[in-house]
């Protein structure tokens, strides 16, 4: 009988000691979980602010604003990826019609140019162009006109690089791996 009750103790003991393994792993989790809620509930406050300081917008999981002084389209890219982003890549209509709006009556500029080769248009992210809303005139093929602009219409045109306007920047958010094991968009 006492054999009976060692053992049941020695059970009981071990029962206990899982349990407080278990309590003790759950504390963690939630003070991890606690402590990434904290880090999105800052990221989401910070791009808030972003959102209202640039005039921009969140579009499919990513970040759209213009710049707020018009610029030469180096300048204006420049401006894009000193804060981690580059000039919007325009390939659907969506997106057209998100920096119609944005823009409002005034042309802005684009990711897209022909300075490398002439007549061959590329994306910022060296991508090709392969369809585009151009002016029935355009690209013209004038040698001086080697960067591209959305008007007001939706239409895009090749205009001098020198010209000032204001950009238009894009900013993907990337994934990062969490401590959780996936990954989450910041």
């Amino acid at each position: 009988m006492i054999t009976n009750l060692t053992e049941e103790r020695d059970q009981v003991v071990n029962m206990i000691t899982n349990l407080t393994e278990e309590r003790d792993q759950l504390l963690n989790k939630d003070i991890t979980l606690t402590n990434e809620r904290d880090q999105l509930n800052q990221e989401r406050n910070e791009l808030w602010k972003m959102l209202n300081e640039m005039d921009g917008c969140i579009y499919q999981s990513s970040f759209y604003y213009m710049s707020s002084e018009e610029k030469s389209w180096s300048e204006s890219r420049r401006y894009c990826t000193e804060r981690g982003a580059d000039l919007i890549i325009i390939n659907n209509k969506e997106k057209k019609e998100l920096v119609k709006k944005m823009s409002g009556s005034t042309a802005v500029w684009m990711g897209l140019t022909d300075r490398d080769e002439e007549g061959r248009w590329t994306w910022v992210d060296g991508s090709t162009l392969t369809s585009g809303f151009w002016m029935s005139t355009e690209p013209n093929g004038y040698k001086k006109e080697n960067c591209a602009v959305l008007y007001p219409s939706g239409l895009m045109a090749s205009r001098v690089c020198q010209s000032v306007l204001r950009g238009v920047s894009h900013q993907q958010q990337k994934p990062h791996f969490h401590s959780g094991g996936g990954y989450r968009h910041t």
